[in-house]
């Protein structure tokens, strides 16, 4: 065999492999994204307490028979949940359709667990081979992966339990803001290592940790947990007008008596003009920033287009949050504003990766 048909199929295994790593890795950040919005949708049909109990080989089945069926209702009737807000106004029929919603989310997140370790399994036994030599660098960062999957799970779990306080109605709105952000931290996580694998290794620089695109990252992840708490809180379903609450900038009951540092997290109206006012100063530092890139000299076909799309994404958020507060949140407006956060994140980080990538060419 001649020294350039070995090339040429090692050039062939090294691209097949190099797809199949792509394949893993932003199938994975595919199936988080889809986990965002069933997790949105669970939150809004209020079936996130539907489900008691925490079983990680038995829960994957769902009830079988009609005993069943009533024992996890019997349970369900424990939580402040039901006795504040469904008493006597939720039958089995009602309980079976924002149970189907939990038991499809927690399901969901058995299924991304288990796709990510049989690629990661996968991954290590071709390393062990010698095989993806170029690609090395990803083993500890698909462990981290992994066990930021783990975590998710115990943190689903830490804030399904805070319903099981009487006195509550709904989960704890911490919890359900620390367990939204690790979401959305393994969606981008796995969004970079796809990109870096792609777009191979590039050399190490301390300022492209803290640089623009990197902020609007973080900006956009901040505006994304400000949301968390309007949710969690059911803030958007009061001052369903734009752009004043209440005929005022900020209403009355701005501060309703909790301690300064409580007010933000706990006061429905602070949380929805705080997010207000996170959405509305990202949305123009995102657009400038865009449309600067997408003017600048220096900038790759590559940066060019992410920002196109990360400017027209931001829009569009932005259009779509004005939109679902104005009609007091229904399911579908709901579900499509988280995923347009989501997606926005996503175009940020694949700028981010290639900002980068021309400032070290």
């Amino acid at each position: 065999m001649s020294i350039s048909s070995t090339f040429v199929r090692n050039q062939g295994a090294q691209q097949a492999g190099l797809g199949g790593i792509l394949i893993w890795l932003w199938g994975s950040a595919a199936l988080v994204f889809a986990m965002a919005i069933i997790g949105a949708v669970t939150r809004l049909t209020e079936s996130g307490l539907s489900i008691m109990e925490w079983n990680v080989f038995a829960g994957t089945f769902p009830p079988l028979s009609q005993g069943e069926w009533v024992r996890l209702f019997e349970v369900y009737k424990l939580t402040g949940e039901y006795q504040t807000q469904h008493l006597s106004a939720l039958d089995m029929s009602g309980f079976k359709q924002i149970f189907w919603w939990e038991y499809i989310h927690r399901l969901w997140g058995r299924l991304i667990g288990m796709a990510f370790l049989i690629g990661l399994i996968v991954f290590a036994v071709v390393r062990m081979r010698g095989g993806w030599s170029e690609q090395k660098w990803l083993m500890p960062h698909a462990i981290v992966g992994f066990v930021l999957i783990c975590f998710q799970g115990f943190l689903g779990w830490y804030m399904v339990s805070s319903g099981f306080d009487t006195e509550l109605v709904d989960v704890s709105a911490y919890r359900l803001a620390a367990h939204l952000g690790m979401a959305v931290v393994i969606f981008m996580y796995f969004i970079g290592l796809g990109v870096r694998a792609q777009l191979g290794p590039v050399r190490f620089q301390a300022n492209q940790l803290w640089n623009l695109p990197s902020l609007l990252m973080l900006l956009i992840f901040l505006t994304l947990l400000s949301g968390a708490f309007v949710a969690g809180l059911n803030a958007g379903l009061i001052y369903n007008e734009f752009p004043t609450m209440g005929g005022t900038m900020v209403p009355a009951d701005y501060q309703n008596g909790l301690p300064w540092f409580r007010n933000p997290f706990e006061n429905p109206t602070a949380a929805q003009l705080h997010h207000r006012a996170f959405a509305s100063v990202a949305a123009l530092i995102v657009i400038g920033v865009a449309i600067a890139l997408i003017r600048s000299a220096g900038s790759s076909a590559a940066v060019r287009t992410w920002a196109w799309i990360a400017l027209l994404v931001v829009i569009g958020q932005y259009v779509l949050g004005v939109v679902t507060l104005l009609y007091a949140v229904p399911i579908p407006l709901g579900a499509a504003h988280q995923a347009g956060a989501l997606t926005l994140l996503a175009s940020l980080t694949l700028l981010r990766a290639h900002k980068n990538q021309t400032a070290t060419q």
